[in-house]
């Protein structure tokens, strides 16, 4: 029996929570095309007869702009220590990107061994792909290299044969039921940001994040009800969300439903409500509560 942590680090927009998706089998991290998606290091546990990996997701890697900026990036430098393997995925665009290489140096300068995963190989050429391997193998850094869809599933099952190769031996560190080690309340919450994140425009999810406030299973049918709170900067970002005569919201309501009947298995009465935080991705303690990255 093998087991052990491995951190999937990779710039804004790669696929990693697709990677995690696709892997775990169920919607565990919500994925989306704009960046800074991801802003937790949620562990996702994959289970197999021989093998427990227990991933963490990281914000991807950017420059920073604001205090939501800063607190990403310091979750995605938290990802590169502490971990047994490390993951790095890129997309096949033919050669190392010069604002990858401080972080490149900084795997290459850990103890832990290090997989380079190139996602995408479904949208792009052979020869991007072959370029790609080249350029980071140059690089020194990486022990494997694998390219894979995340998308498709193409090479994913080669991928986790290379990660359980890497892990120590060792007992299962979580249940074998588990999948991830988040509270169902923050699962819920992060269904309905993906959903705002579809449906609103490019720039507003940047200032969104929500937050469930409460859920309850009703003992009477096989319902349950669920009260979540979307965040926003400024009272114009409400109209966004809401929409014209509300039918914004109700589209958001509509998916994230659909989606959270498939995580529960049952019936869902959702319940949202829009609200004003004002600035509140500028304030370190705002969007330490907000992210509830409190306590980690």
């Amino acid at each position: 029996m093998k087991s052990g942590f491995v951190h999937l680090l990779g710039k804004s927009n790669v696929g990693k929570s697709t990677f995690i998706n696709r892997v775990i089998g169920e919607k565990v991290s919500i994925t989306s095309d704009k960046p800074q998606t991801t802003r937790n290091r949620i562990k996702c546990i994959y289970d197999r007869d021989d093998a427990q990996v227990v991933f963490l997701d990281t914000p991807g890697v950017h420059k920073p702009e604001n205090s939501l900026g800063d607190y990403l990036v310091d979750e995605a430098r938290k990802g590169v220590k502490g971990s047994d393997l490390l993951l790095y995925m890129v997309e096949p665009w033919g050669e190392v990107p010069g604002d990858e290489k401080p972080y490149l140096k900084k795997i290459a300068g850990q103890e832990e061994r290090a997989i380079l995963l190139v996602n995408k190989v479904d949208v792009y050429s052979p020869g991007d792909i072959a370029k790609t391997l080249e350029a980071y193998e140059k690089e020194g850094v990486f022990d494997e290299y694998v390219p894979i869809s995340a998308l498709t599933g193409d090479g994913v099952d080669i991928a986790l044969d290379e990660i359980v190769n890497y892990l120590p031996e060792g007992r299962k560190l979580f249940p074998e039921d588990a999948t991830t080690d988040k509270p169902l309340s923050f699962l819920m919450s992060e269904i309905v940001r993906e959903k705002v994140y579809e449906l609103t425009y490019e720039e507003l999810p940047y200032s969104v994040e929500t937050r469930t406030k409460s859920f309850e299973e009703r003992d009477d049918e096989d319902l349950t009800e669920i009260y979540v709170d979307i965040f926003v900067v400024r009272q114009s970002q409400k109209g966004i969300i809401i929409g014209q005569n509300g039918e914004k919201i109700k589209q958001i309501g509509k998916r994230a439903r659909e989606d959270l009947e498939r995580l529960l298995g049952n019936k869902v009465y959702l319940d949202l409500k829009v609200k004003v935080a004002k600035n509140w991705n500028r304030k370190e303690d705002s969007v330490e509560s907000l992210t509830g990255s409190e306590g980690d």
